[in-house]
């Protein structure tokens, strides 16, 4: 079996999984995916936030250390390493249409049986620290990935037979935010731009969408729910931006809402998994 460098030879079968499948522009910038590992720090339990900094910092020695904040940005960091069997934990294509075109196969390795994947091994007996922390990295970001409306539709057309790819096809006219409706919401909208957030930066920009969008019990725990839910935003609002256009302030406003309520809405489910992994532990 493959054994990919710096991993101790330990085996995860996620990483294996997605070597050969296409490629896909990765979700959310890194500021949406700190924000949404600052929300689900805020709202872990002291025990859960040590044991998943524990985890996280198992990989210290393989990988440049990384807080429980900046270890959501790490998946998306391996492509800097020519690293590229991930890509398609990042989505889920699910294929949709508006002309009658036929559908392609969806992928069965992707975006929610990477986190059911990791969260096995995160509540397993047999795994040990170094595949924990891996699979908690890779929970991190891919929860996040997840909550991105365009990492969950891909538009099936007679032009675009084998899909948009979420969105990278579609083209923009000139604008201060992107040249293709994927990076476009990616940006959110304008919402995630800028210099680069100091810590402290990204703590209150949390707090600030915690406070609109506050964590509620009973949340949904099924991440291909959570899927439908983006791909349903992605076909009822994302996809009314056409091909060549320049979205409209109209547009902007509420594509940096629901930018703002998903990234609360993925923090929230992401804090109540990890809380529940931990509870789980603590009884083994």
């Amino acid at each position: 079996m493959i054994q990919p460098i710096g991993m101790k030879n330990k085996t995860l079968a996620f990483i294996l999984a997605g070597c050969l499948l296409p490629f896909q522009t990765f979700a959310w910038n890194a500021l949406g995916h700190q924000l949404i590992a600052q929300i689900a720090y805020d709202y872990l339990t002291p025990h859960a936030r040590a044991t998943f900094n524990h985890y996280n910092h198992a990989l210290d020695k393989e990988y440049r250390a990384d807080s429980f904040i900046n270890a959501a940005v790490w998946l998306d960091s391996l492509r800097h390493h020519d690293v590229n069997w991930f890509n398609s934990l990042h989505y889920i294509d699910w294929y949709f249409t508006e002309d009658g075109s036929l559908l392609p196969s969806p992928q069965p390795v992707n975006a929610v049986w990477a986190i059911k994947e990791a969260r096995r091994i995160l509540n397993s007996k047999k795994s040990n620290e170094f595949e924990k922390g891996f699979s908690l990295r890779i929970l991190l970001h891919v929860v996040g990935d997840l909550h991105q409306p365009l990492h969950a539709a891909s538009r099936v057309s007679k032009s675009m037979p084998a899909g948009d790819r979420g969105g990278n096809k579609v083209a923009l006219r000139k604008n201060p935010i992107a040249d293709n409706l994927h990076l476009y919401w990616d940006k959110g909208a304008g919402l995630l731009i800028g210099k680069r957030f100091s810590q402290s930066q990204i703590m209150t920009m949390a707090a600030n969408i915690e406070k609109r969008w506050p964590c509620k019990p009973g949340l949904d725990n099924k991440p291909m729910h959570w899927a439908q839910e983006s791909h349903d935003l992605a076909v009822k609002y994302v996809y009314t931006l056409k091909n060549n256009a320049i979205p409209t302030a109209q547009y902007q406003r509420n594509a940096q809402r629901i930018t703002e309520q998903r990234l609360a809405l993925a923090g929230c489910r992401l804090a109540a998994m990890l809380n529940q992994i931990d509870k789980s532990l603590l009884k083994k």
